[in-house]
């Protein structure tokens, strides 16, 4: 398994780099569409998504890995599935849906759950798939800067699962203490399984 080795593991600096590989490979989208097939697909045959009773995942905005395929399966699947709803305080409240029509544009303009929706409190037996920018070796994921998943994860007993593309897994990432570390990372050419 091959990492890249960015100039720089500094937050900002990552950012920066890993949006510009992004808007790149949204320049293909079918090779896009492919590799975001093969992670998902890691992912749903994952012994962590067959033991989940309830997933919690996001809509993925069109730069970001989708997450479609996940969402339809888990719902066929008769997993409890949740959405994040972003609050004012800046803490994420998950939602279940039982059907995609539940879905209407919130916050980002990004798909939330309505307001209709029920409020799920997540135990050890959920999974929590989350996005990123990268990971790093160690289990530790870059977000898109708005904490909220590191905010919701301090608590979350269940598996914390990143999506990733495998050329924006890097060896490290200068961490600091409020960033939680992922059980396992799903990619498109392999799955890394995090040990304590």
């Amino acid at each position: 398994m091959n990492t890249v080795n960015p100039a720089s593991n500094e937050k900002e600096y990552l950012r920066d780099y890993f949006n510009e590989k992004r808007a790149q490979l949204c320049e293909d989208l079918s090779r896009k569409e492919a590799l975001d097939a093969e992670i998902q697909t890691r992912l749903i045959i994952s012994s962590e998504y067959r033991a989940a009773e309830s997933v919690l995942i996001y809509m993925a905005r069109p730069d970001e890995i989708s997450t479609s395929l996940i969402i339809h399966a888990a719902l066929a699947n008769n997993k409890t599935v949740a959405l994040p709803v972003c609050n004012a305080d800046k803490s994420m409240t998950f939602r279940q849906i039982r059907d995609i029509v539940d879905l209407k544009p919130g916050s980002f303009g990004i798909l939330e759950p309505d307001e209709s929706c029920p409020v799920i409190t997540p135990g050890e037996s959920s999974l929590c798939v989350c996005p990123g920018l990268c990971c790093d070796m160690r289990g530790f994921r870059l977000g898109f800067g708005g904490g909220y998943y590191d905010r919701f994860l301090a608590d979350f007993k269940g598996v914390k699962a990143a999506l990733c593309y495998s050329d924006s897994v890097i060896p490290a990432i200068a961490a600091d203490k409020y960033d939680v570390r992922m059980n396992v990372i799903h990619t498109d050419s392999f799955t890394r399984y995090i040990k304590d």
